[in-house]
């Protein structure tokens, strides 16, 4: 797929992150000073972590601990318990964890535990209750043990790999989650009769993966395991999974220890959904695919001589498939040191439904991260475009092969050539909204016309790292673009039914998708006849680049934003086309990143500014329109009116443009530019 020079910048800062989210560094904790959110990313906003002075001890605990008492094992108790001091040195950290007890705890001659690990973004006290109903349950009366995780030491803030929040990168020597661990369960001890036999673990994606890192670093601990989302990142090729970045491997992020030679073998329930829905990512970074990863893990544990049941519940990112009562069950079934499972045999009901026991039959090849991608359904073809939604266009060439989905509205009249209208929409905005304004217009009395409204991939091309919310592929277009992949393949297809007027190919767009029309003007300039964007900016442009102003990754080392920005400059003898630049007032029409790390503000009016003399000097027409609003592409009926108008006076080789002399009424805000 195409690389971000991003990545650059991720790698510094990535090595620092790493660094500081390793407890087992020396690394002193710190309450976070400013809570700050970034616009465009929806992620939780993490703490930072300090680093530690000449003058640390080893022996000291962290000064930034709560001041109230540390919580003693006596002390423990029903529901929210604080302030549990685990680690030693400045490794330690007061953890939080919910305890939910059996009513007659105080009398079983033995009682179970159950360790529950919450996915990212989520809190132990809601996820508890997964599991917390049934610690009375007459199949197993347990103990239910959920931790908090440590998102503002462990969450990275907005740096991937961001939204893990516990401590499961560097586990060579030890984590906080097994200081965790191990310190509760010793209280447990202490307090009541607890069943060594019966100590599971479960948890959910980030809190699944960190369940499995405790039976790496546990396992003459743990009688099984059983995780929705999960991996091993012990395992080479669940780290190999992972992919890499400029030559860079993702798995050398994680550095996880093998199992012991001897060590206990316990079985696992690997839940999971369907490929591709079931995964979770950076944008355009890497993306973990949890259907990919339970087999691997379960590959990875027979081959250790462990069993493990593979069960695909057919749905998305989320805790379902196997009930909270089938789990018991299972933990109920498997006391420590089970090597062969009772459910080898038969599978309970409800896992006959959609569980298996692993077999080889189960491995299959890996695909390459170099091979094209594989899309869900059949591939679309030219033949079979259709009114309305189109899946699964193949566009690309080799590894850069992206199954791209688009909206194709026709006019009624289609036994003539007719003009096509491409619109590429915003960041968070889908298709379908762009699709619900615009449908209806292509019957326009002026100008008739086939409109077509391409998908972003925000999967592939939406960055973790600022600047986040682009969707679209527009931050490296000097080695071929997947937009302009997209573009060439539809409209080739639409020419193979000899319905396109090629002196009329129009482009439009708002905000990250006027970028994205902006760059395939750039790069189809000989195919495209003119230009309507609100709010955006040519990245070929030196002063649009040089507008995003600088960061500083290290102390006195600036680095300009624009120069992650690589575009092409205009082809010497291209064609020339008019172009109509709506954009707001200065300050108000604008778009930023504030992620205290990197941060910046495009102004669309500076911007339009800029590309009003950028086009002018590359001997296109210019026409610069100031709807004195904010951030807003303006899309009444009559806004679209006019949009179509512009197109229709324009056709391809229109230089300079009808309106030179005179604005039309409809465009009377706008002022060509000279």
């Amino acid at each position: 797929m195409k690389k971000f020079l991003w990545f650059l910048t991720l790698a510094l800062v990535l090595v620092f992150a790493v660094s500081c989210g390793d407890s087992k560094k020396g690394d002193k904790e710190k309450e976070p000073e400013e809570i700050s959110d970034g616009e465009s990313e929806p992620a939780e906003t993490d703490g930072d972590v300090e680093e530690p002075t000449a003058d640390d001890s080893d022996n000291e605990p962290t000064e930034a601990e709560p001041e109230k008492d540390p919580l003693k094992c006596e002390d423990f108790a029903e529901g929210l318990n604080e302030n549990l001091i685990v680690g030693e040195g400045k490794n330690e950290l007061a953890r939080s964890f919910y305890l939910r007890l059996p009513e007659n705890v105080d009398s079983l001659e033995k009682v179970p535990v159950i360790f529950l690990y919450h996915g990212y973004g989520d809190k132990a006290k809601s996820f508890e209750s997964f599991f917390s109903s049934y610690v009375d349950n007459e199949t197993m009366p347990f103990i239910l043990v959920t931790p908090e995780s440590r998102s503002d030491v462990y969450g990275f803030n907005n740096i991937p790999p961001a939204g893990i929040e516990w401590d499961m990168m560097n586990l060579t020597d030890g984590s906080a989650e097994g200081d965790m661990f191990d310190a509760i369960l010793s209280c447990l001890e202490k307090r009541w009769k607890i069943d060594e036999k019966h100590i599971h673990v479960s948890g959910f994606s980030a809190g699944a993966i960190t369940a499995n890192s405790m039976g790496v670093q546990k396992p003459e601990k743990i009688a099984s395991i059983l995780s929705y989302s999960g991996a091993y990142f012990s395992d080479a090729a669940s780290r190999d999974a992972l992919g890499s970045i400029m030559g860079m491997k993702i798995s050398d992020f994680f550095s996880w220890p093998d199992f012991e030679e001897e060590h206990t073998k316990y079985p696992q329930v690997f839940v999971f959904g369907d490929k591709e829905d079931d995964s979770w990512g950076q944008a355009g970074m890497f993306t973990i695919y949890f259907n990919q990863m339970a087999r691997l893990g379960a590959n990875y544990l027979t081959k250790l001589g462990h069993d493990a049941i593979l069960c695909n519940h057919g749905q998305d990112h989320t805790v379902a498939g196997i009930s909270a009562n089938a789990a018991i069950k299972f933990f109920a079934d498997h006391p420590f040191g089970t090597v062969k499972s009772p459910y080898k045999e038969a599978l309970p009901e409800e896992f006959s439904k959609i569980c298996h026991f692993f077999t080889e039959d189960d491995i299959v090849e890996e695909e390459d991260p170099e091979e094209p991608e594989t899309p869900d359904g059949e591939p679309l073809t030219c033949e079979n475009f259709k009114e309305g939604y189109n899946k699964n266009l193949m566009v690309g060439e080799g590894s850069d092969t992206l199954a791209r989905n688009f909206y194709l509205r026709m006019p009624s009249n289609t036994e003539e050539k007719l003009p096509v209208v491409f619109f590429y929409h915003p960041y968070n905005v889908k298709a379908a909204d762009i699709d619900t304004v615009l449908a209806g217009n292509v019957n326009n009395e002026t100008m008739p016309f086939i409109l077509v409204i391409p998908e972003a991939r925000g999967d592939k091309f939406q960055l973790s790292i600022p600047p986040t919310g682009l969707d679209w592929d527009i931050v490296t277009l000097s080695d071929g673009n997947a937009e302009a992949d997209m573009f060439d393949a539809i409209l080739e297809c639409l020419k193979t039914r000899n319905m396109v007027d090629e002196e009329r190919i129009h482009i439009s767009g708002f905000s990250a998708g006027a970028i994205a029309a902006d760059s395939i003007a750039l790069m189809r300039s000989d195919k495209v006849a003119s230009v309507l964007t609100y709010s955006g900016a040519y990245f070929s442009n030196p002063a649009n680049r040089e507008a995003l102003g600088t960061v500083e990754i290290s102390e006195g080392t600036p680095i300009s934003i624009g120069s992650f920005f690589t575009w092409p400059d205009f082809e010497e003898n291209h064609n020339k086309y008019t172009q109509m630049f709506m954009f707001g007032d200065a300050g108000s029409d604008t778009w930023s990143v504030e992620d205290g790390l990197i941060n910046f503000t495009i102004d669309f009016n500076e911007t339009g500014e800029n590309d009003g003399d950028y086009l002018l000097a590359n001997g296109h027409s210019a026409i610069l329109c100031n709807h004195g609003g904010g951030h807003d592409p303006h899309t009444s009926q009559s806004d679209i009116d006019a949009l179509v108008k512009f197109f229709y006076d324009h056709p391809l080789g229109t230089n300079p443009s009808p309106y030179k002399n005179k604005m039309p009424q409809e465009f009377s805000n706008c002022v060509f530019k000279k």
